[in-house]
């Protein structure tokens, strides 16, 4: 799957950051224990957040993303995280991904990539797709809610992010296919048209494999969905950490329409 290269500052030699974790030589996906997303929770069965959380992985070129329930036969995730036929996709609905069960599995059968993505921009990539798959929903799965109040999403509010992603990205990068969570700050809920930033840090934030996952505002106790896990920082150097200093997310609310046009075209086919 695609990297992108992201800006972080004339002072910072910049790199890609794997779009997607990869995984072992057998072709399954790899997880440790570490209850460390970065610094974050393991979620468990019954958590609020895996409630709407799902894994995405391409056996074909095992490789893995993660993404959001957003209808009972729905998946919202990232452009970068279809790596070309949205078929080839397989849903996870378990906290760890190595561990699904076939009855745990479902198999994507139409997709839409926004026809606007283009990684090569350093904003407004439009790095946002939407997925179909068949099968009904395991019990305790749900479409999350979606923000409609854009101007809830503030600068220095705290948001709730989820994934499958590393909890190291450090020399030996470990920890792909466990769903976790924690929270980050909105550093700039403008960073783009259609994006917003987020602040992380050594020990807390999205990273490779949160990809397309879900950035979520609480709001009552109720999680709404704002964003999807686009890109972050990384340095062309196995001596730094990656994902240790921002992550831009594609604002959902402003594609608002957009999804609704194509979950409206996927119920069609």
């Amino acid at each position: 799957m695609k990297s992108i290269n992201l800006l972080v500052s004339s002072l910072l030699a910049t790199a890609a950051l794997a779009a997607c974790a990869p995984a072992n030589q057998n072709g399954t996906v790899t997880a440790d224990g570490n209850p460390q997303v970065i610094g974050g929770d393991v979620v468990y069965p019954g958590h609020r957040v895996i409630r709407s959380t799902v894994g995405l992985y391409d056996p074909k070129v095992g490789a893995l993303c993660s993404g959001t329930l957003i209808a009972e036969n729905m998946v919202l995730t990232a452009a970068h995280c279809v790596a070309g036929d949205p078929k080839a996709l397989q849903v996870h609905f378990n906290n760890e991904m190595k561990k699904s069960t076939p009855e745990q599995i479902r198999k994507v059968d139409a997709g839409f990539v926004n026809t606007d993505y283009d990684p090569q921009r350093k904003e407004n990539t439009a790095d946002i797709a939407i997925l179909r798959f068949k099968g009904g929903l395991p019990t305790g799965y749900g479409p999350a809610k979606r923000l409609t109040n854009s101007g809830a999403l503030v600068r220095g509010i705290q948001v709730v992010i989820a994934g499958y992603g590393l909890n190291r990205s450090w020399v030996i990068k470990s920890g792909a296919g466990t769903l976790r969570t924690t929270q980050l700050v909105v550093e700039d809920p403008n960073y783009s048209a259609t994006e917003a930033m987020l602040k992380q840090s050594l020990k807390r934030g999205a990273c490779s494999g949160d990809s397309g996952g879900p950035a979520y505002l609480d709001i009552g106790g109720q999680l709404y969905l704002w964003g999807v896990l686009s890109r972050g920082d990384a340095l062309p150097t196995r001596l730094t950490p990656d994902c240790f200093m921002l992550s831009i997310y594609t604002r959902a609310d402003v594609y608002s329409k957009w999804i609704d046009d194509h979950m409206t075209l996927l119920r069609a086919l």
